[in-house]
């Protein structure tokens, strides 16, 4: 994986070097804790993917759902955010995803309509993950799935039901009653930080995707080598956020990358949006971060390339050749027709690079040149450790979200429960 940096705001390494030594203190500690394994530690999502136990349950879970032709995940935000990302980079065909998140009963139609032709509860899974169990967007989801397909295939459905979430909440004693298979994430995880945990996991087992690699790509991040480009990383992005950058663009060169940049959006919004830091003090240092791909250079690229102020953008993309087509030299692309499709999408991006060069745009990029399960577990994991780092440096609280729990219970207030 390449990191490169364009920074037009004096950025120095000696800026970096003090910022950094403001973390030495925490990365110590961190380092510490996976050391000694230790699982009440808020950072233990760094070091879970390595427990026996957890493989131990992905190998039982792709014997039990190896005939799996489709699985429909229900979830919301970190409960489904990093299945859905990697299952859009790594998509082969082999199962079939449908999530469902928040509440439509068109959406719900639709996979209802998908899941109406197959013959065998085997070839359904249907895949429930709520970390508190009291999220309506998926009990209601969840409920209504599960009782459509019990019309389909009578209690057999259950046995093709996993539970996700907290240990002994009543969600998950539901899902014993009803006969589920009910697999515990670490209690100390919150959902943005569980892709490497049971609940991002276990789905992308049953999509046949290649785990061992993902978990090899997410422990090397917490490596000496990756530690130390995150807590650059994490240094750059602090110093752009005490400067007044307000606007933090994710811009997945990819479409299949865009889901990833929601992944981030939620683990980076959730994290750092607060309203007080540790000492209680009102905070209103942030960014908003939004997601971009290669269509919006037709519409907001002419806002970003203007020098519209306060924008960091963060460019990621993948060296992907395997899949090409050549471009006809009698058409209407016969400008082209010397090249590859993959070749003109690298010089579409190395132009928006230039140019954002030329306009003295600040930007990071980042270029998956590996194998791609074992990329994305290491971004994902270098990107869960920066956002601590980021959190620490604006003496915030990284795993809390207050907020989120206020507009669920407005809900409930307003439906009477």
């Amino acid at each position: 994986m390449r990191v490169s940096h364009f920074d037009n705001t004096g950025l120095t390494s000696d800026v970096l070097e003090q910022t950094q030594k403001r973390l030495d203190s925490y990365r110590n500690s961190i380092a510490e804790a996976l050391r000694a394994n230790d699982s009440t530690a808020a950072e233990y999502s760094l070091a879970h993917a390595r427990t026996p136990q957890l493989h131990d349950t992905l190998a039982r879970v792709a014997k039990r759902y190896g005939k799996t032709k489709h699985l429909v995940l229900i979830g919301i935000g970190g409960s489904n955010l990093g299945t859905e990302a990697v299952h859009s980079v790594l998509t082969t065909g082999a199962v079939k995803l449908s999530s469902l998140d928040t509440i439509s009963a068109a959406a719900l139609a639709s996979v209802r309509e998908d899941l109406r032709p197959y013959k065998k509860a085997s070839d359904i899974t249907v895949c429930v993950v709520s970390k508190s169990g009291n999220t309506a967007e998926t009990l209601v989801n969840a409920g209504v799935v599960l009782e459509q397909l019990k019309k389909q295939f009578g209690q057999h459905i259950y046995q093709q039901t996993i539970f996700i979430g907290d240990p002994d909440t009543e969600f998950m004693k539901m899902g014993a009653q009803l006969g589920a298979d009910c697999i515990a994430m670490p209690k100390v995880v919150g959902g943005r930080y569980s892709v490497a945990t049971e609940v991002g996991l276990v789905p992308l087992t049953i999509l046949k995707h290649d785990t061992d690699s993902y978990i090899e790509g997410f422990l090397d991040a917490h490596t000496a080598e990756y530690e130390s480009v995150t807590a650059d990383n994490a240094s750059r992005v602090f110093h752009y956020i005490e400067n007044g950058y307000r606007h933090y663009n994710f811009f997945a060169f990819d479409p299949r990358l865009a889901t990833l940049g929601a992944w981030y959006r939620q683990l980076f919004a959730e994290s750092l949006g607060k309203n007080t830091d540790l000492s209680g003090q009102a905070t209103e240092k942030g960014m908003l971060p939004t997601i971009s791909t290669p269509v919006e250079l037709h519409s907001v690229g002419q806002l970003y390339l203007s020098g519209f102020p306060g924008v960091y953008t963060d460019f990621v993309s993948f060296d992907d050749d395997h899949i090409d087509f050549a471009i006809p030299k009698q058409s209407l692309s016969q400008a082209y027709g010397r090249f590859s499709m993959q070749e003109v999408a690298t010089a579409l991006y190395g132009g928006v690079i230039k140019a954002y060069q030329e306009k003295q745009l600040s930007y990071r990029a980042t270029v998956f040149d590996e194998n791609l399960a074992y990329s994305l577990g290491l971004f994902m994991g270098m990107r869960m450790r920066e956002v601590m780092y980021i959190a620490k440096l604006l003496n915030l609280n990284a795993f809390d979200q207050p907020n989120v729990e206020l507009y669920k219970n407005k809900t409930r207030a307003i439906l009477g429960l």
